[in-house]
Order: structure tokens, then sequence, then C-alpha cells
């Protein structure tokens, strides 16, 4: 949930920004954002000339793009994507508002980017509106189609009026520019007008009169007050406007009704807004049309050719004078028969295409200032060495960015249809493999994005779902959504010619990871892929020949949990590992050779668990991981060890974040989610400073149990400890006891029960073989025991993060009843399946459990013995007689 006493945050961003600043408070910081919301209106907040401004939302961000200097001011704070971006008549104060559950209002002063007031639980916002005094602000909420209005300038946080209107969805709402108290709204099918003074608020929807006008009035779009007059234009998708005008008996501006229809264009009008005495409307045929008082043309723009216009905007400034001698000359003219110079302001669009273009007032040139991906971004990469990120969405653009300069190096359309899904460099930056939605895949000179010769394949018939290249740039491999793999080479005939090995479909359900690695102390690449089956595959693509990709090997690596990402461990263990990281919240290292696991760790829990894990390295030694869950990012740093203060994550996408990568030198990150690209400033000196303030040694361990190191469970946990020892020692003896600091590693599990955590066998063998063998690569030798310190990490690393709850239990027992049962099993079935099926438990096991849960042996101090001396038979009749 949102902190109502937060206050959202403003960054500047540019390539004059310092890597050296510790001020910022996150050891990750936006840094650039890539794509815009092309759904919200452009705002052109320009003050001057000697200032160029325009205001877009990206994602749940407001980005403030100077596009003279090529810098964004960043304003965040939002939880959710900003639907609404507002402006008042001067350009410096803006409104931002959103749609999701933590909804807020929030406003800026453009002039430094600060953050004025937030505006908290508005209902949504569906429509916003600041007026041209910077006064007030109005939305209607998404949530009960509830119009509201503020004096935020007040020192009350409650609105003026609010009132929910017996209406559809008002799509838009304005202020009458030239009188605060009056605003108009629509939505598809009618108009609304309201009108507010000190004591009261008047809402009217006037009547539609079809019958009087002969046809049909509605599939409205924008409204707008008409300059200097009473008057009020509502545009219609058949290119007309409908013009509504103060009735004969108003007592204010809200009682209005339809005056007339005057059709403009034959095609869809799209925009309605003014520019002091001119009606300026956008249509979807891309042109921008200027009609005076009396609805005349006055000027046009028809050829921007990029798309449907979806917003206008004007930036604040005075207009040239007619006396401004040669600037006169540059001027445009009127569309009139007097052609009289056409004198405006400097005005941005936006389209449907996700294109912002800007024109100059003084000429007809217009200047796109982006151009962006039209659907969801889900590719990318990063050069090798150059310092260069390539994005590929849906809709077939391939775009390659220079991230320090903020500048296009090179882009290609495939067009429609030829959704891109996956990209990956080869390690010197030579080739860039693109993979499509139809299962193609392309190799691209990574220079001129052209397919090199030979470089289409087209054996996969699913979505590519992730490329990789061999460290040697020799193999490219490539999984697909019917869970195949497939392996291309590179000829050793020619360096520029690729061929065409073989697939494999070694997992029945979907492939997380592909990964290659180097085999120990050679050269030879391996490749592994991971899939929600839980299997670990490994290729002999040394051996493998055209249509036959041999599988070397597969590995069960889980029981119950699912993975969903992996990597290789950085160099800082003798050993060689294998990083995966689960569903349940853990990671688990691997042996690189056995596939065994050698450690289980608690991961992140910012929410859900992670989505994807890459490697960051740093100079002197220093490692880390950059990980994605289903909206966050986050850092961690190396070696693991469960310590939950070593791990930091942020908002990264609150529409899901489906990709992430590091820059070769691991100053940035950058994340993908919806249409927009992130691209984050890593700074590891604030994640150690936080670390250190979670305390160290035990101390943060604690913390994960419940009443930390005073509570009841770390008391319990002690006291297990020593009993453990007086088991080992017999329980019943009377001989003088040796008290110590470690235990049996035998007892582990016994303890572990008795806390209330129930680990499977492969469990229990998973932490015995971790602290047994934790010591053995460094001195050859086996650890037997453990100690306090050791066992309440291993308690924190390996329980469930969230325990066990009741209704798993249920939902086992349905599982075991079958589909058609009623939640209820058969004794007789139940105790086959306990000793048949699964971790199945021998009939001597099921026995001494069942006597124990039924407390058959009473206080017997010595159970063990007491059911030593029962014979099986005694043991069975006892146990048939007191089942239920």
């Amino acid at each position: 949930p949102v902190d109502k006493k937060a206050v959202v945050s403003t960054q500047s961003t540019g390539e004059k920004e310092s890597s050296d600043d510790l001020n910022d408070p996150f050891a990750l910081n936006v840094s650039w954002c890539f794509g815009f919301n092309k759904e919200v209106g452009v705002q052109n907040i320009s003050p001057n000339n000697s200032k160029k401004l325009v205001l877009y939302a990206a994602g749940h961000t407001g980005i403030i793009y100077d596009f003279l200097n090529n810098t964004q001011t960043l304003l965040q704070g939002h939880t959710s994507n900003i639907t609404c971006i507002a402006a008042s008549g001067n350009k410096r104060w803006v409104a931002l508002g959103d749609n999701g559950p933590d909804n807020m209002i929030s406003i800026w002063d453009t002039s430094s980017g600060t953050p004025i007031r937030n505006i908290f639980d508005v209902g949504g916002v569906m429509s916003l509106a600041i007026s041209n005094d910077a006064r007030y602000v109005a939305m209607i909420s998404s949530q009960n189609n509830e119009f509201i209005i503020w004096d935020w300038t007040s020192e009350s946080d409650e609105p003026l009026f609010r009132q929910e209107l017996d209406a559809n969805a008002q799509t838009f709402l304005a202020f009458n520019p030239e009188n605060s108290s009056e605003l108009v709204s629509n939505s598809l099918h009618e108009v609304i007008f309201y009108h507010f003074d000190e004591k009261s608020l008047t809402v009217h929807i006037p009547d539609l009169p079809e019958k009087d006008f002969n046809k049909p009035i509605g599939n409205f779009s924008q409204s707008a007050f008409k300059p200097g007059s009473n008057e009020a234009l509502a545009g219609s998708k058949d290119g007309s406007v409908t013009v509504f005008d103060n009735d004969g008996t108003a007592e204010n501006g809200a009682y209005k009704k339809v005056l007339k229809l005057v059709k403009l264009i034959d095609d869809p009008i799209t925009v309605v807004t003014n520019f002091e005495d001119l009606v300026v409307i956008g249509s979807k045929d891309g042109a921008v049309r200027f009609y005076d008082s009396q609805l005349r043309v006055k000027n046009w723009y028809g050829t921007f050719d990029s798309g449907c216009v979806d917003s206008i905007s004007f930036a604040c400034k005075e207009k040239l004078s007619t006396d401004s001698g040669n600037e006169v000359k540059a001027i445009p003219a009127q569309s009139t028969l007097t052609a009289e110079p056409f004198i405006i302001t400097d005005f941005t669009i936006s389209t449907s295409e996700s294109i912002i273009c800007h024109v100059p007032a003084k000429t007809n040139q217009v200047k796109k200032l982006l151009q962006e991906h039209d659907d969801a971004v889900k590719a990318i990469d990063t050069h090798p060495i150059n310092n260069y990120v390539a994005l590929g969405s849906y809709c077939g653009l391939l775009k390659i960015w220079d991230y320090v300069e903020k500048t296009e190096i090179k882009s290609r359309a495939f067009g429609l249809g030829n959704e891109i899904t996956a990209m990956n460099y080869d390690k010197v930056g030579e080739f860039l493999a693109v993979g499509f939605y139809d299962g193609t895949i392309l190799i691209l000179d990574s220079v001129t994005l052209e397919t090199i010769p030979g470089g289409e394949f087209s054996h996969a018939k699913a979505l590519i779902t992730q490329l990789a290249f061999s460290h040697d740039s020799i193999f490219l491999a490539a999984t697909d959504l019917d869970d195949t793999t497939t392996l291309i080479k590179r000829s050793s005939d020619s360096e520029h010619e690729w061929s065409y090995i073989g697939r494999n479909k070694a997992h029945y359900k979907s492939i997380v990871n592909i990964i290659f690695g180097i085999a120990l102390d050679s050269n030879v690449p391996r490749l592994l892929t991971l899939g929600m089956d839980r299997n670990l595959v490994e290729y002999d693509i040394l051996n493998s020949t055209e249509d036959n990709l041999i599988v070397m090997s597969t590995d069960k690596i889980e029981q119950s949990a699912t993975p969903v990402s992996c990597a290789w461990y950085p160099p800082i263990n003798k050993e060689h590992f294998l990083l995966v990281a689960n569903s349940e919240y853990k990671y688990k290292l691997l042996n690189a050779t056995t596939k065994r696991c050698r450690k289980t760790l608690l991961g992140p829990t910012h929410g859900s668990h992670i989505q994807k894990i890459v490697n960051l390295a740093y100079p002197e030694e220093k490692h880390y991981i950059a990980f994605i869950t289903e909206d966050k990012i986050g850092l961690t740093t190396l070696p693991l060890d469960g310590n939950p203060h070593n791990t930091t994550a942020l908002l990264a996408h609150c529409d899901g974040a489906s990709n992430i990568v590091a820059c070769p030198r691991s100053r940035y990150l950058f994340t993908v989610g919806g249409k927009v690209c992130r691209m984050w400033e890593v700074k590891p000196e604030v994640l150690h400073a936080t670390a250190a303030l979670g305390g160290s040694g035990l101390a943060p361990f604690y913390q994960l149990l419940e009443g930390g190191e005073d509570g009841p469970l770390a008391k319990e946990m002690e006291e297990y400890f020593y009993y453990s020892q007086m088991r080992s020692q017999s329980v019943a003896t009377t001989e003088h006891r040796k008290v110590g600091q470690h235990v049996l590693l035998e007892e582990v599990p016994n303890i572990m029960r008795a806390l209330g955590f129930y680990p499977t066998e492969l469990q229990v063998q998973d932490m015995i073989n971790e602290v047994k063998f934790s010591q053995y690569v460094e001195t050859g030798k086996t650890v037997s025991e453990v100690d306090l310190e050791t066992l309440i990490k291993l308690y924190c690393n390996h329980r469930p993060v969230f325990g066990l709850p009741l209704f798993k239990v249920y939902d086992a027992f349905e599982t075991l009843a079958g589909a058609d049962g009623d939640g209820r099993i058969d004794r007789g079935l139940l105790l086959s399946l306990l000793q048949n099926k699964g971790e199945h438990i021998s009939e001597p096991e099921l026995a001494e459990y069942l006597a124990s849960l039924l407390e058959l042996y009473g206080g017997a101090t010595n159970k063990e013995d007491k059911m030593a001396s029962v014979s099986p038979a005694e043991a069975a009749t006892t146990l048939e007689r007191v089942l239920p």
C-alpha cells in the first residue's frame, strides 16, 4: 500500500549526470525512460522561447522532456499507470492522476520539478482537468462515475463538491479557460455541463433532440468551450461538431441546449480544444485544423503523416507580433483570401502510432520528438562492448539506443504481424539474433540491422521465448512456446554462415531459462535449459548432428516448487555453482557438475517470487545479482546467506516487468514492461549502507523469527537445541552430562519438526548435505555437528516463507480423494498411499509415527525402548483398534 505520508519524488536525468553522487536514498534509481503511454495526452509546457518542454506519461512516471537539451525530469510517486495529465494556463502547474488500487492525484511545479500536493484515494481517475488560473483541480472517478472538485491551494483536504453522475462514464473533462467556475465533460453519447460557486454545484445534462435535426447526435470524442462566447462544442466521430449555448432561462452557464450541428470534415474528430480566439480540431486523418468563432477554416496542418491525432497542446508564450519584421515573413499564411500571417505559438501533438511531434510557430516544418513502440516491448539486450541497448516490440519495431548519449542509433521496422519476442547479441557484438512470434529466427548484422545471408531460420513453429549465444559465438540456441530447444551453429568454413543443427523437446512444460556455460578446465561450451517441469536438461552439443540435438542428462532439481530462473553463480567460491530461483521464494545453489543441491537460501519476498535473475560484476571482486519479480526490480549482494537486509527492491513496472538485462560494466540495468523501458543506475554502496543498518551476525536472522531474539520461538529453538544434546546422550541416563556448543547433524530434522517445520525426506537430505559438505572443498573433511547459529540460519532459509496454510492440507486431501470425491478418503487407501507413493513410508515407520501421534505409549520417557518391546502383531492390533 502507498504510504500516505510519503512524498513523491523528482529526478533530473541526462548525459551530464554524475555517478559519484551518493545522495540518492536508493541503490537503484531510474536514470531514463524509453517509451510513453500513448493513451494519455501530451502537454506542451514550454514556458518561453529558451525552454522547450513536453510532459508525458511513461508507465507510472511523469516525464518532463527537455528536447533542446535532451534531458528528462522524472515525476515519481504513482504506483499505477498514469491515466490523465492536465496543465494550468501558464503551464507551471500540472496534475497527474492514476486509476490503480492506491490511486491518487499529484500536483507539481514544473519550473522546479517539485511535488506540491498529493490527493489520495480519489476513486480512480477517469478524466482530469486543472483550471486556467491553476486554482481548481477536477476529476471524474472511474469507480463510481463521480465528479469531484478541489481548491487544492487551500489547506483543506476535503473537496469543494462531489456528486455521483447519473450518466455514462465520462471520458473527457475540461474547464472553461475564461471562467474557472464552468466545466464540460462528455461520454460517447452525452455531454454534461457543470457550474459551481461558493454554495452549490449545478450539473446539467442537455437533451439531444435528434428529431429536430433529422440525424443522430452523439459518438462524441472531446468537448470544449468556444472562446469569447457562452457556446461549447463537442466533436463527433462523423466529422461534425455539436454546438451548445445557454438556454433562454439559464440560471448559470451549466444550463445549455443544443444549438446546431456543423459538419466540418469527413474524418472522425478526435481532439477538440482552443487557442485564444481559435477553435482547434484534430482528426483521424492526422491533420490539425484551426477555425474562427464562426467555425470558418483559418489554417490547417495536414503533413504530419504520423497517424490519428490523440492530443494537441500549445506552448505558453506571447504570440509573435505582426510588427516583428523579418519574423513575419517566415510565418505561414492563413488559408483565406487575405492570406494574412497565421500567428500562433509552438504546439505539440501525439498520435495513435506512439509519435510525438513538435510544430514551431514560425514554420510548417514538423519535428518528430519521439517515435516509440506502439505495442508491448518484450525483447531487450545490451551490446557487449558499446553503450547500446536494443529494444524489440510486438509492433515489429527494432530500435537501437545509445543509452549514454540518449540518442537513437538505428532502427528497423519489420512491420505488423512480425512481433519481436526475443533477441540476443553475440559475445563480441557482431551479430544480433532476433526471434519472432511465428517461430522465425533472424541473425542480423548488429551495425546495419540487415539479415545476413542465410541468416533466416524457420524450423520452430511457435513463439520464440529466449535466445542465447555461446561464449565463443559459435552456437546459437533458442527456446519456443512448444517447450522445444533449437540449436544453430556457425560454419567452420565461414564466419558469416550459420547452419541448423537440430531441435529437441526435452521438457513437457514451459522452458523458463536457456543458458550457455563453459565446461570446467576447458573452453568447451555447455548448453542447459530449465523448465517448469522441474527438470534441468543438459545437451551434448558437440556430438549433435543435423536434425539430432542430443540430450546428455536430465535432472529433477525441485520436488514441490517450480524453478523460475537460473544463472551461473559468480566465481566467489572454489566450487562452481548454478544459481536457481524458485516459486517458493528460495534460491538454490546446484553443483555445476553433479546438479545436486548444495545450499538453500531465503530469496526476496517482495510481493511475488522472482521472474528472472542476472549477474552484476564490479571491480575489487564485488558481485551482485539483480532480479525482477512480477512488478519490481531488486538488487542483492553476494555471497548469498539469506539475510533479507542484503536485498532491496523497488517498483519497476506496475503493469508487469517482463525482462531485465545489465550493461557490460554493470553500471546500468534495463527493465521492460508494457511499452516502456526503464534504465536504472546501480549504486551498490547504498545497499551496503542499508544492509549495515540491519545488524550483523545473527541479528538479521533473529528478526525473521516471530518475536525476535527474545521471542518465544527463539527461546524454544534454544531449548530444543540443548534437549537434542540430552537425546544424543540418552534421556534416561544418570551419568554426568556434557553440554556443549554443538548437536549431532542427524538431530537437525527432529529439531525442525519440533519447531513446526516438517521437511520432506529430500529437504532433510539437502539440509544435512548442506552442512556436511560445507567445508569439504576447502579442507577435504565433512562436518558431523552443527552449532546454534548454523541451526538458526538453516531454519530461516529452509522453512516455508508463508508456513503451511490449512487450505493446502484440505487441497491435498481433495487431491488424494480424487476429482469425484467429497474430500474424504478411505483409511486403507490413505495408509496404502503413504506406504507406496511419493516418499513412501515403511510399515515400521508408519507404526512408529501413528503411535506417537495417537500417544499410545502415554508419558513414557523413552518411547523408542517402549516401542521396541512391543511385537508387530500387538502394534498392529492396537493401531487397528484406535484408528478411526
